[in-house]
């Protein structure tokens, strides 16, 4: 009972509530109670992304260190092999009597160096070592020392063990094996991995140990940006539960070894590749990698705690701004409620006139704030209306005017067309029928030239536009040019642009026919050639005409691809009449074919002068859509 009347009175004291107090409050409601939840679906997906992303980074990084890593294992084993090649060095370790002084000194002077060498042609390569145990082979500094050097290491039993396989094993130190083993100075704080392995040689089966070194800054170095180098850290688990990594960051330093080596070879065993733990109430990444050969663990720890923290702080932020965003917004909103319904209306009456037909109607409502901005964009859009009638109406007429013109074309060009076919047939009757032939390729030609519905058409139809621009060139050079075409009947039927393969044939009879040093007028032999190389088409057009030199060649590519500007500039920097050669024909079609296709297709011009001239049209490999409305299609019949 008390319940309901404390609603009731709720109830009636937000019914008693002024109009502007009302639209306030539920203002205030209905955008704060939104930014509540989006906040909290916001922090929700900003954590999940950001342990999406610090995985995929971290993995990325760590399958980066792996690879580095397997190339220095790599690089280990064939440092190791080489050393073992040479048949030299191992009669060296098995010596069954001292060798000569002479002897010995050739050993030094070819041999030994070879194996220096090795040594320092792979800088991450620290130590290169042969152990003896031969009382007739001599130590030679650095690379032959006898096993005594080496008796006491922890390693030597677990190397006999394996039966002549490989061992690879971590060090915290490095030993100073040239030192007498009770020296003090003989261990130096940097961390290694070596690879062991027993030398068999003959019947020798324990001819000695070879060892090669590299330090671990060397073996997984990653490099790091100063902000990861805060929240990541690479370290490395051996076999013997061993960790190592570069320094004990704070956050490193405050994980229990023990228990995160445990929880990396448990996930390992369900095939896991990371996980996510909380260590002192700060959350951790642990992405991980076994490496099989060495039997050991990379981990890249994250520390997550700054980048949540940032997210709690976003979202705080998000959420003080957006209260005090309200507030000011809900007091701005009652003081200015009267105002704006009053100016709301106004716009509404002027809004229903143009519903009902007046598109002359004029907003009085002026001043700023959204009301006046919407009334200014009213304006604006009624203006906009009104001249888009105009236009319509004006691009109606244009339409019409249009229509009348390219009825008038078609009506001349049939006129043209009528015209050609009554001379052909007089050159016929009178026996000329080279002018006949002539008129005809003529015809063929106009209509062409003048049926342009699109850019595209077959590849046959454009050959065929050859044939007769050939044709005709050929009454005004006396057949000194002939058209040879190696193109397969598959390639008629792909698409081309129109009007792309005449520039190149213009070009190649005004610059490729020439009159030898005897006076004699040199035939002109134009052949095209269509194949496809890489998924795409490839039309060649070659001339045995008088050709370019290296330089003429350059610059025609080089014009071919200037844009526009450059273009101009260097055409009002050659005089008219003095130019070879400026390109513009090829250049055009160059940019059509780029402009159509796209970049990586266009023109390439070789020559040898004296010899030829090739002109290659790189295009996609698109057949022809007899279909496409978009496409123009050529006729040849008379």
């Amino acid at each position: 009972m008390g319940q309901r009347l404390r609603w009731n009175r709720l109830a009636q004291y937000i019914g008693n509530m002024r109009l502007q107090t009302k639209m306030v409050v539920s203002y205030i409601l209905i955008i704060l109670i939104p930014i509540l939840i989006f906040s909290s679906y916001m922090s929700n997906n900003f954590y999940n992304n950001t342990i999406h992303d610090t995985i995929q980074s971290n993995q990325y990084l760590l399958d980066v260190e792996y690879n580095k890593i397997t190339n220095n294992i790599d690089l280990m084993e064939r440092t190791a092999q080489l050393m073992l090649l040479d048949n030299k060095v191992l009669d060296y370790l098995v010596l069954k009597q001292e060798m000569d002084t002479l002897s010995l000194m050739d050993f030094s002077r070819n041999v030994l160096p070879d194996l220096v060498r090795l040594q320092f042609n792979n800088p991450n390569i620290a130590h290169i070592r042969m152990y003896f145990n031969n009382p007739y082979t001599k130590e030679l500094w650095p690379i032959f020392l006898d096993e005594k050097r080496i008796a006491n290491v922890p390693w030597m039993q677990e190397l006999k063990e394996r039966n002549g396989m490989e061992l690879w094993e971590f060090d915290t130190e490095d030993r100073n094996v040239m030192s007498l083993p009770t020296s003090e100075s003989f261990q130096k704080e940097k961390s290694k991995v070596s690879l062991l392995r027993q030398i068999s040689y003959g019947t020798d089966k324990q001819a000695g140990i070879v060892q090669i070194d590299m330090y671990l800054d060397d073996f997984f170095s990653r490099v790091e940006h100063d902000e990861q180098d805060r929240q990541s850290k690479l370290l490395l688990l051996d076999r013997k539960s061993q960790f190592f990594y570069h320094d004990q960051t704070s956050f490193v330093a405050n994980i229990p070894l023990d228990d995160l080596e445990q929880r990396i070879k448990s996930a390992a065993a369900t095939d896991g590749s990371h996980f996510e733990i909380t260590y002192n109430g700060v959350p951790y990444i642990m992405i991980f990698k076994k490496i099989d050969l060495l039997d050991a663990f990379i981990i890249s720890a994250v520390s997550l705690e700054e980048p949540l923290q940032a997210i709690r702080d976003t979202v705080q932020n998000l959420i003080l701004v957006s209260v005090v965003l309200i507030v000011i917004l809900s007091l701005i909103t009652y003081l200015l409620s009267r105002i704006i319904f009053k100016r709301l209306r106004m716009l509404q009456n002027a809004m229903n006139r143009v519903r009902n037909g007046d598109l002359q109607v004029n907003i009085d409502v002026s001043g700023g704030g959204e009301v006046g901005e919407i009334a200014l964009h009213f304006k604006m859009l009624m203006k906009k209306i009104n001249s888009l009638i105009v236009d319509a109406v004006n691009k109606q007429a244009a339409a019409k005017e249009a229509e009348l013109n390219a009825m008038k074309n078609q009506i001349d060009s049939h006129f043209m067309y009528n015209t050609l076919e009554n001379l052909k047939m007089l050159a016929e009757v009178e026996g000329q029928y080279v002018l006949s032939d002539a008129l005809t390729s003529l015809g063929r030609m106009m209509r062409y030239n003048l049926q342009w519905t699109s850019n595209y058409v077959r590849l046959r139809d454009e050959v065929h536009h050859i044939q007769n621009y050939i044709a005709i060139m050929n009454i005004r050079y006396d057949d000194r040019i002939s058209l040879q075409l190696f193109v397969p009947q598959v390639y008629m039927e792909h698409e081309i642009l129109k009007m792309s393969l005449q520039p190149v044939v213009e070009n190649a009879i005004k610059h490729g026919l020439y009159t030898n040093e005897r006076g004699e007028e040199l035939p002109l032999v134009l052949s095209i050639r269509v194949h496809e190389a890489n998924d795409h088409m490839l039309i060649e057009m070659m001339d045995n005409g008088k050709g370019m030199d290296a330089e003429g060649v350059n610059r025609i590519n080089y014009m071919i691809r200037l844009n526009d500007a450059d273009f101009r500039q260097v055409q009002g920097a050659v005089k008219s009449g003095e130019e070879k050669g400026n390109g513009i024909g090829l250049r055009n079609v160059n940019q059509r074919v780029k402009m159509n296709y796209g970049n990586d297709y266009g023109i390439q011009v070789q020559s040898v002068e004296g010899q030829y001239t090739t002109v290659s049209i790189k295009l996609p490999t698109l057949l022809f859509s007899k279909g496409d409305a978009g496409h123009a299609e050529t006729s040849d019949r008379g």
